[in-house]
């Protein structure tokens, strides 16, 4: 059932998928509402997006079959170890993918930030995701700043610098 899933999301979810002009960093000058976003993550805890009023939140809709989202994992990871007491929260939306191969593959990496299987795309679809990664960040009263559609160095300028702006606001 899982291959199946993954093969029906190919053609609106590959990484190559994306004109080269819709990749990258996109920032939102009129900043929209945060879809809901409420998911159970692979350790068993609610994640509900409405209750992070006042945090910054970093939403990465990955999938275990998407090579650079795998690849980005440890730039996310760094970037939540330099800001998670800062009030960064950072979940990881599995596309796709049921709870065990995504807590296996969350251990694997030493993956601090919540881990939110998506196994329907009930959520991606929610948020308009077309392509994999696609990155949400949204500031501390629930409105997305910025996206970025394909993978990224989350640990590095522009990106920490652009969230540690929304930190300060």
């Amino acid at each position: 059932r899982q291959l199946l899933l993954a093969i029906a999301a190919l053609p609106t979810l590959a990484p190559g998928v994306a004109p080269a002009a819709k990749r990258g960093l996109h920032l939102f000058e009129r900043r929209p509402q945060a879809p809901a976003l409420r998911l159970t993550s692979t350790g068993g805890a609610l994640h509900d997006r409405e209750a992070l009023a006042g945090r910054v939140l970093i939403v990465n809709f990955w999938s275990i079959w998407c090579r650079p989202c795998r690849e980005e994992m440890p730039a996310l990871q760094a970037l939540h170890g330099r800001f998670g007491d800062q009030g960064l929260a950072l979940w990881g939306v599995a596309v796709g993918d049921e709870p065990a191969p995504v807590a296996e593959f969350g251990t694997s990496q030493g993956l601090s930030f919540a881990l939110l299987p998506d196994p329907e795309r009930q959520v991606a679809d929610d948020w308009d995701v077309a392509v994999l990664p696609t990155t949400d960040v949204v500031d501390k009263r629930g409105r997305v700043a910025f996206r970025v559609i394909g993978d990224a160095h989350w640990d590095a300028p522009p990106l920490s610098d652009q969230v540690a702006a929304l930190l300060r606001e």
